[in-house]
């Protein structure tokens, strides 16, 4: 007879070290993939490169949530996997040890992992993801140079508006340019100009300036005490002008954002409260959607191991290869089918508790009837 303890302890040692590697291996993929999909927004500005290391940080924070159960999906397939191809298992059961029982010291680790997630998401992911969009915002106008588009007018700034015909790739000259923006009392002030560039500040976070030749600026003023409007018509050869940029904090005001996916536990069902009070449909299911999915991923992690560690004593395959093909179809699956209910739910067609849980209410009567067949020895796809 094998010591239980002694067997738990083989069983946990087998498990957690495989499963910290599969995680970090899965999150430097996805850690490259998002590199690689934001490289053009990165290169090439003059960007400090530690403000670079920062958003990369902050954005492999936020998703842990979703390199979790697809690390432990596959650690579980490859853990049992070579369990039963080494017929370490069916020695371990001919002792009289049931495999649910093998499975309990990992279902434990698997039970605390999911609880530590969902503090961790509920604590630190918020506050990653605050920085995050604080240092995307900086990003963005490091160098604006890059935002514009020929032929079209973007909005650079709160209240400010710019077109341009083309631009030069060498010395970065702007062509017939087409500014248009509101000063502090929102009144109008429109410059055209047929060539200018960018001023680099050396607090380039605090402002953009515009050096602008041969052009016209046209300016709208108001008499306060007499309520009169008048206008002013400035022909100018050069024209530095400068555009103070907004916080992070006054630019979500003005654009009035609202980041539901930067909140906790707490913040949102108080949000939601109000909301409901103030019949804001639109920004309620966006928030409750966005609570619902801070319980969906831990529970996601039970899901997975109970599916993965049955599903690999079955196919009796360890290593590498299969186990990971079998993964990544179940979560392809699983995330596909989050994808599309998410859809749903923002389009107000389900409600958002139902569109956050159907991917788990559709996986967990499967995980739980995969791990019952499994203990039975009664477990046949074919």
């Amino acid at each position: 007879m094998i010591p239980i303890k002694k067997l738990d302890l083989y069983i946990l040692r087998l498990f957690i070290a495989p499963f910290f590697i599969i995680f970090f291996t899965i999150f430097i993929v996805f850690m490259i993939q998002f590199f690689w999909s934001q490289i053009d927004e990165l290169s090439g500005k003059n960007i400090n490169i530690l403000i670079i290391i920062k958003f990369i940080f902050y954005f492999g924070i936020s998703i842990i949530p979703l390199v979790t159960p697809i690390s432990l999906l596959l650690t579980s397939l490859i853990t049992y996997g070579n369990f039963s191809e080494t017929q370490e298992l069916t020695a371990i059961k001919s002792s009289g040890i049931s495999l649910f029982r093998i499975m309990k010291p990992i279902l434990g680790f698997t039970c605390i992992l999911s609880i530590l997630l969902y503090l961790f998401s509920d604590l630190v992911i918020p506050k990653a993801k605050i920085k995050a969009k604080k240092l995307g915002y900086k990003i963005s106008l490091t160098h604006p140079y890059f935002k514009l588009k020929e032929g079209i007018f973007v909005n650079l700034l709160p209240n400010f508006f710019i077109k341009i015909d083309n631009k030069s790739k060498n010395n970065q000259e702007l062509h017939n340019v087409f500014i248009f923006f509101y000063d502090k009392n929102l009144l109008v002030n429109t410059i055209l100009s047929k060539k200018g560039f960018f001023i680099i500040n050396k607090d380039k976070y605090e402002s953009i300036q515009f050096k602008l030749m041969n052009g016209i600026l046209y300016s709208e003023n108001k008499n306060e005490k007499k309520g009169q409007y008048s206008y002013q018509i400035v022909q100018f050869d050069t024209l530095i002008q400068n555009f103070k940029i907004p916080s992070y904090e006054d630019y979500e005001k003005i654009k009035n954002l609202d980041d539901y996916d930067s909140y906790d536990t707490k913040t949102l069902m108080k949000k939601i409260k109000f909301l409901k009070k103030e019949k804001n449909i639109y920004h309620l299911i966006k928030l409750q959607l966005e609570l619902q999915k801070k319980f969906t991923f831990p529970v996601t992690c039970i899901i997975m191991f109970l599916i993965g560690a049955p599903l690999g004593a079955f196919i009796r395959k360890g290593g590498i290869g299969v186990p990971t093909i079998v993964a990544l179809i179940i979560f392809i699956i699983y995330y596909t089918l989050l994808t599309i209910t998410q859809n749903k739910v923002e389009k107000n067609e389900i409600d958002p508790w139902i569109g956050a849980w159907i991917p788990n209410c559709i996986f967990f009567p499967i995980s739980i009837w995969m791990t019952y067949k499994t203990v039975m020895d009664d477990f046949y796809i074919f």
